[in-house]
């Protein structure tokens, strides 16, 4: 790992224990009544002993749009484009939540839908020994795959960590599927030496479906610092956390087409083949996990940026990921 993100890492470890040493006068326990009422109400959401249910209606920017929540897949992502992500959704005071989001790209001055999203989960975080959840992701719109849309059409995920202590470890698991279609046409050449040594030269037109499959596989460690806000009613937490990142990939791709002649498309042969990968299991990142909320009322602004380590190369080490996002609950 890097000088920068080990640096990083220890004073991250160093901050948990100095938070650890201090009183916790400057902290708000969620679920205790020690600051106003209405900012009381509006916590009482997460994790009180009478939790309520209520809608959501928010706003993201950022650069994230392979997964709504495995960060392994978010972490092969090979560009960095801007994407505008509207998102509302319901979550119900037994645990359950549905959510829809749009993903919008923005490239210059121009805005395009480049995908839509619906996913239902189940977080559990009444114990104050252990929290899990789970959740299911449905892909919609996508007919051919460009860098900045979801390759998968399905994203199974789920978590366990641990509440209690300094360090509360976790694991995170995540089996994603999809299928996309990539068309193409190029000019490509075959050397030949008859009649006389030289290039044939000829169009190919391609059409190939593509299939990935991806396990993933995310042991963590976390701790969440929770803070009086600016005001008597808001608050702010803080969750870093240090993860390592592993997984399989599979893939394969059935493509077909015709080779053409060039100046003669009538002259040419069809052609289809097959071809699939596995990667095998491998452990290839390192990655710290920085996520912040600021609550006032029932307004949230939520920043989250994730710092990737690839291990498996000694090019394109770093990926940087960010959200911000910003909206009511009501």
């Amino acid at each position: 790992m890097p000088k920068p993100l080990i640096q990083l890492c220890i004073a991250l470890l160093l901050c948990v224990n100095l938070y650890a040493q201090e009183t916790a006068a400057d902290t708000i326990p969620l679920n205790k009544d020690s600051i106003e009422k209405e900012l009381d109400e509006f916590l009482k959401m997460f994790g009180s002993p009478k939790p309520a249910s209520y809608f959501l209606a928010g706003i993201g920017v950022g650069n994230t749009q392979f997964s709504v929540k495995n960060i392994a897949l978010n972490s092969q992502q090979s560009t960095g484009n801007l994407s505008i992500i509207p998102t509302v959704g319901y979550y119900f005071k037994n645990g359950l939540s549905l959510s829809y989001n749009n993903y919008l790209l923005k490239e210059g001055q121009s805005i395009q839908l480049l995908q839509h999203s619906a996913t239902v989960g189940y977080d559990y975080t009444e114990s104050k020994e252990v929290a899990f959840g789970f959740s299911y992701t449905r892909f919609f719109g996508k007919k051919e795959f460009v860098n900045t849309s979801s390759p998968y059409d399905n994203d199974l995920f789920a978590y366990v960590n641990k509440q209690k202590g300094i360090f509360q470890p976790g694991v995170m698991i995540g089996f994603s599927a999809g299928k996309y279609r990539e068309t193409s046409r190029y000019l490509d050449s075959q050397r030949i030496f008859l009649p006389s040594p030289g290039y044939f030269y000829f169009y190919v037109n391609d059409t190939s479906t593509v299939r990935v499959r991806d396990f993933s596989l995310i042991p963590f460690v976390q701790h969440e610092f929770e803070w009086k806000g600016f005001g008597k009613k808001d608050a702010i937490t803080f969750k870093p956390s240090l993860m390592l990142i592993g997984g399989v990939s599979n893939f394969s791709v059935d493509s077909k087409g015709r080779k053409s002649v060039l100046n003669r498309p009538r002259l040419g042969r069809a052609y289809n083949q097959s071809a699939s990968e596995s990667s095998g299991f491998n452990f290839y990142s390192v990655g710290l996990n920085l996520d912040a909320a600021w609550y006032v009322g029932k307004f949230y602004l939520n920043p989250q940026v994730y710092i990737d380590d690839y291990l498996l190369s000694s090019e394109n080490k770093f990926n940087v990921l960010y959200t911000v996002q910003l909206g009511f609950m009501f």
